[in-house]
Parts: C-alpha cells; sequence; structure tokens
C-alpha cells in the first residue's frame, strides 16, 4: 500500500513538475467571431493573459472549438509555428510579428496609422496593394476586418 502511494506521489510530482505554470493577469468571457478563408466560428470563449502569453479559447456546446496561444511561438489548436508563418496560414497575410498580439491587447496596429481616437477607443482605416483593414476598438468590443484578405475578427465582452 506504502509502494503504491509513493509511486502515484512520484508520478504526480513529475506531472505537476513539467507543468508550465502562469501567473494569469486578466481573463474574460467574450463571444468570438473568427472568419478566414479557411475557419469560421461563432461562439463563447475566454480570452486569458499572462506575461509573455494569450490564449484564446472558443467554446461549442462546452467543448474547445478553437484554441489559439501566443508566447514564443503562436499555436492553434495545439499546432504551432513562428508568428509570422501564422499569420501568413492562419489570416492569409503575414503582417507583422507582434500583430495578433496588438489587436488581442486592443492596440493600435501599424504603429497607429490613420487612427482616429473616439470617446471609449479608436478607429484605423489602412489600405495598401496587400490589405483592406478596418480596425475598431471599444471598452467593450474588438473590430478587425481586412477586406482582401477575407478575415473577420470580433470580440464582444459578456
Amino acid at each position: 500500500m506504502l509502494k503504491q502511494i509513493s509511486i502515484v506521489a512520484i508520478i504526480l510530482f513529475f506531472l505537476t513538475a513539467c507543468a508550465q505554470k502562469r501567473d494569469i493577469t486578466f481573463s474574460l468571457p467574450y463571444k468570438v467571431v473568427v472568419k478566414t478563408k479557411n475557419l469560421a466560428i461563432a461562439d463563447g470563449g475566454f480570452l486569458t493573459k499572462a506575461d509573455n502569453y494569450k490564449s484564446l479559447e472558443v467554446f461549442s456546446a462546452g467543448k474547445i472549438v478553437l484554441h489559439v496561444e501566443l508566447n514564443k511561438n503562436a499555436c492553434i489548436n495545439n499546432l504551432c509555428t513562428n508568428r509570422l508563418d501564422f499569420n501568413q496560414r492562419v489570416f492569409g497575410y503575414s503582417y507583422y510579428k507582434s500583430f495578433l498580439d496588438d489587436i488581442l491587447d486592443k492596440k493600435e496596429i501599424y504603429d497607429g496609422k490613420n487612427i482616429i481616437k473616439t470617446g471609449d477607443g479608436f478607429k484605423q482605416n489602412i489600405k495598401t496593394k496587400d490589405y483592406d483593414i478596418i480596425y475598431s476598438i471599444n471598452k467593450k468590443s474588438l473590430y478587425f476586418k481586412d477586406r482582401k484578405n477575407h478575415v473577420l475578427l470580433k470580440l464582444r465582452r459578456l
């Protein structure tokens, strides 16, 4: 009996010692809409942030249907790649390395190009030969659309 308890204790120690621990600094529920050429999801989810880490989980019928993790690399449903490759594969254009971080942090993109401040946020309209972006932020929601690359990302706080 003591031997079995010791074995279980050792296994639990190794499992928890290998688990990556994060001090969560932000976690809120959102209504999430994601549409790309390869993906279309609209359900409830959670945006979670920690130091150098972000996670967007979308649930349908209590199961995770989309899990995006951003740290050194970018992962979608546990398939990881570098940030620019992730942007190219998911959004159809590579933008820049911290692009999705800036959006999920509700920061200006492209160094604030064409920014218009609003009462509780801002709007940006940016058009080049590679993208046609409409980006809008306020206290409760985020709206990103790239008409040229057929990308839509909306988060509305629940």
